[in-house]
């Protein structure tokens, strides 16, 4: 009963462990000390943010053990503040409806929850890549963000499937652009692969080479790179018709799906590849197949990784 007395009178103890334990803004407005509490949580989002962004843009190293330990002295300094308000608040007849725990749940966990689906579904999506079949343009254990209002919104675009059909908005994807979409035999499994091929194109592999439209797509040997590849592996340029280029990784021109027959590319359907051309399960092979329009999920525009615990984040291109 003490505690629970303590806990109601805003005890200063009570505050500072909220604040430790929780987050300084939520003690704040425990305390009833609204605007304090905006900054505090304001002050929260800059701090585990915006210096590992700023810095991975002006490449610099930013280790998760210096990230941890700001957030860390954040913590400490913002609960000896709050302890001090709490000892230098009087106790009140009756607390604004901000300062029970109840609303706690409904503003500070459910709320971020509901808006954290709205981007999910209609922003952003946060996807993981476990294999190397998009080497080197993504690796494999890195945090790619898919933007969905460059396609608009598909069937698979909200979560259970049940997005609009046929798809709403937005423009229709390009060659050359690396997109997540929905694994058509399993459609709650992430893929991500490059377009290739657009409704109506022809495509084929002969002898390892890539033929668009029976027009073999040039390819050019990329010496004296900084990209890390693999023993026995060759690294190219690869230049599409519409102008866009980017590195591929070839291990030999005879592997499985470097000769296939010529495909036609249905409507409202997509042919993507892997930049990983002998490692990756894409449109070639049975399992995957022609994309269709409403298994794609997004446009991939950004990847983070920790490699040796140090944050970077990139473009996608």
């Amino acid at each position: 009963m003490r505690l629970l007395a303590a806990y109601r009178s805003r005890h200063p103890a009570w505050a500072a462990s909220i604040s430790l334990l929780l987050s300084p803004a939520l003690a704040m407005f425990y305390l009833a000390r609204g605007w304090l509490g905006l900054i505090y949580g304001a002050i929260g989002v800059l701090l585990a943010y915006a210096p590992p962004f700023a810095l991975s843009y002006q490449a610099i190293d930013y280790p998760l053990w210096m990230s941890a330990l700001v957030l860390v002295v954040y913590r400490v300094a913002a609960s000896v503040h709050v302890y001090l308000v709490a000892s230098r608040e009087p106790p009140r007849p009756r607390y604004p409806w901000y300062a029970r725990f109840h609303n706690w749940i409904l503003l500070f966990w459910l709320a971020p929850l509901l808006l954290a689906l709205l981007v999910r579904n209609l922003l952003l999506q946060p996807v993981t890549i476990q294999s190397g079949s998009m080497r080197p343009a993504l690796q494999s254990g890195d945090y790619f963000f898919a933007e969905k209002l460059t396609y608009g919104l598909g069937r698979y675009s909200i979560i259970f499937g049940l997005g609009p059909e046929p798809r709403w908005g937005g423009r229709l994807p390009q060659r050359g652009e690396i997109i997540s979409f929905a694994y058509p035999p399993d459609p709650t499994t992430s893929y991500v692969k490059r377009v290739i091929g657009l409704p109506g194109d022809r495509i084929q592999l002969r002898d390892g080479r890539l033929y668009l439209n029976d027009v073999m797509v040039d390819r050019q040997p990329l010496a004296n790179s900084t990209i890390p590849i693999e023993a026995g592996e060759t690294l190219y340029m690869e230049h599409l018709p519409d102008g866009l280029v980017y590195p591929i990784i070839e291990t030999n021109d005879v592997s499985r799906g470097d000769d296939t027959v010529e495909w036609l590319v249905p409507a409202r359907h997509y042919f993507v590849m892997g930049d990983n051309r002998d490692n990756s399960s894409d449109s070639r092979f049975h399992g995957v197949g022609f994309i269709p329009e409403g298994n794609i999920l997004g446009k991939v525009i950004l990847a983070i990784t920790w490699p040796g615990g140090k944050f970077t984040m990139r473009k996608v291109r």
